[in-house]
C-alpha cells in the first residue's frame, strides 16, 4: 500500500501518509471532506486546515471525525493512527533511531517539504546572497569534509525553507525552489559520502520534486544523474542505468548529456552490458548543447568536465575487467586533477580513480605497482574517507584475496591489511545532532 510504503520512509503520520498517497494538498483534503459529507448527506462539518495540520501533528480528532475520516479514506482507524492493533496486522514500525539518525531526519524533513511545495504571494529577499551561498558550498564540497558542511547546508536549506513557509512573490518563489532543489542536492551527496544511502535517495526526491515543480530541465538532467549514482553504490545497477537513461531527455546541454552517458556506462558495465558500456563511453560528448546554468554555471559539485568523465569510464572499465583501458582512463582522470586548480580536484572522484588504478594493475598481476599507486590513497585524511572510496576498497581488497597467486604473499597481506584499517573509520559516525 503506497501510504504505508510513504510512512515507512519517511516517519508521517498515519493520516498524513495517507493524504500524501492520495497526492492531496492539506487543503486539497479538507475540500474533499466537505464534498464527501455533502455527497453522502453525511451534514455539513465546520473542518479547518489548522484542524486537520493538528490532527497531522499529535491531536487526535473525535470520535465523529474519525469515523468519518475512515469514510474518506476508505480504511480503518487502526490505518489511520486512530487505535492501535494488538495482532499481526498493525501499522508498520517507524524507522528505529540510529548513529545516522540526524542524517535520516533531515532527508525526511526535505522531502516532506517537498512534497507539499505550492506558490505563496507576498515578501522579499537578497536571493543574489541565497545563490552565492549555494556556489561557495558546491565548490567547497569538492574538496572539503563533508561533515563540517552538511551542517552549513542543513542551516541554509533551513533558511530557504522557512522563506517558502512565509509569504513571497511568485517569482522568487520559483528561485526559492530552484535553490531547495540544489541544496537537497549537496545534502544527498553529503549523505551518500556519509554512509547513508537511503537517506541519500529520499534528498535526491526532495530535489527531483523541486525541480518538477517549477519545470527546471537542468536541475531535473542533474539530480537523475545523482539518483542514479546513488543507486549504482546502492548495488542496483539495473536502476542506475534507467534513471541515466531517462535523465538524457531533460539534458539540455552537451555537459548534461555528458554526465549522464558517462553515469551509464558505469551502470551499464557494472551488469557486464560490454557494447552498451562502449557506446556510452564513446559517444559521451557526441551531442552538441547550449550552455545551462546548473552544469556549466554553478561549478563545483555541480560541474562536469573530463575529469569526471575519465573517473567514471575507469570505473567501467575495471567492472568490464579491461585492464589497460582501466589503467589509462584512470591515469587521464588522476592527471587532470593534479593539474587543474585546486578548488576542481575532487579528491573522493581521484581517490577512487586511483583505486580503479589499482586494480587495473592487480588485473595485471602486477603486485607492486598496485601497492605503489594505493598508497596515494590510504594516505588520505580521514575525514575525507567517504563511503564510496570505502566500497571502492573493499573490491580492491577482493582483487588481492581472490587472486590465487597472491595467496601466501606478505605484500599482498600487508596490503589487504591497510585496506581494513583504513575502512574502519566513517565520517558519519560523527555526526552530532
Amino acid at each position: 500500500m503506497i501510504a504505508q510504503e510513504i510512512r515507512a520512509c519517511c516517519g508521517h503520520s498515519p493520516l498524513k501518509s495517507h493524504r500524501l498517497a492520495k497526492g492531496w494538498t492539506i487543503e486539497r483534503a479538507v475540500e474533499s471532506f466537505h464534498e464527501m459529507c455533502a455527497r453522502e448527506g453525511l451534514g455539513a462539518r465546520g473542518l479547518t486546515i489548522r484542524s486537520w495540520i493538528e490532527w497531522e501533528g499529535e491531536h487526535l480528532p473525535s470520535a465523529d471525525y474519525q469515523d468519518l475520516l475512515c469514510r474518506l479514506f476508505l480504511t480503518g482507524p487502526v490505518q489511520l493512527g486512530f487505535a492501535r492493533a494488538y495482532g499481526s496486522a498493525g501499522e508498520p514500525a517507524r524507522p528505529p533511531f540510529n548513529q545516522q539518525a540526524v542524517v535520516i531526519n533531515v532527508a525526511r524533513e526535505s522531502l516532506s517539504h517537498a512534497g507539499a511545495a505550492h506558490l505563496s504571494d507576498v515578501s522579499a529577499m537578497s536571493l543574489e546572497h541565497l545563490d552565492g551561498e549555494i556556489r561557495r558550498l558546491a565548490s567547497e564540497y569538492v574538496y572539503a569534509d563533508p561533515l563540517p558542511l552538511f551542517r552549513t547546508m542543513l542551516q541554509l536549506r533551513d533558511d530557504i525553507f522557512r522563506l517558502l513557509d512565509g509569504h513571497v512573490r511568485p517569482g522568487q518563489a520559483a528561485q526559492l525552489m530552484l535553490f531547495a532543489g540544489q541544496v537537497c542536492g549537496l545534502l544527498a551527496n553529503a549523505s551518500l559520502d556519509m554512509g547513508d544511502r537511503a537517506a541519500a535517495m529520499t534528498q535526491a526526491k526532495a530535489a527531483w520534486t523541486y525541480a518538477s515543480v517549477i519545470d527546471h530541465h537542468p536541475l531535473r538532467a542533474w539530480v537523475r544523474g545523482l539518483q542514479a549514482m546513488i543507486s549504482y553504490w546502492n548495488g542496483c545497477a539495473a536502476i542506475a542505468g534507467d534513471l541515466a537513461r531517462d535523465g538524457q531527455r531533460y539534458a539540455p546541454s552537451r555537459t548534461a548529456f555528458a554526465r549522464l552517458a558517462s553515469i551509464e556506462a558505469l551502470a551499464s558495465a557494472a551488469m557486464g552490458a560490454e557494447a552498451q558500456t562502449l557506446r556510452a563511453v564513446g559517444g559521451a560528448w557526441d551531442r552538441k548543447g547550449d550552455y545551462d546554468e546548473i552544469h556549466d554555471g554553478v561549478g563545483g559539485e555541480f560541474h562536469f568536465d573530463m575529469a569526471k568523465h575519465f573517473y567514471l569510464a575507469a570505473g567501467a572499465y575495471v567492472h568490464l575487467r579491461h585492464a589497460d583501458a582501466a589503467i589509462t582512463c584512470a591515469d587521464q582522470a588522476i592527471s587532470l586533477y593534479r593539474a587543474g586548480p585546486p578548488h576542481l580536484r575532487a579528491y573522493g572522484n581521484e581517490a577512487i580513480a586511483y583505486s580503479d588504478l589499482t586494480v587495473g594493475h592487480l588485473l595485471k598481476g602486477d603486485l607492486e605497482a598496485a601497492t605503489s599507486v594505493l598508497t596515494n590513497v590510504l594516505a588520505l585524511p580521514e575525514r575525507q574517507r567517504i563511503d564510496g572510496l570505502a566500497q571502492r576498497l573493499q573490491r580492491v581488497r577482493g582483487w588481492v584475496t581472490a587472486e590465487p597467486r597472491f595467496r601466501g604473499c606478505p605484500h599482498a597481506q600487508a596490503l589487504v591489511e591497510r585496506i581494513e584499517e583504513f575502512g574502519a573509520f566513517a565520517p558519519g559516525r560523527e555526526l552530532a545532532p
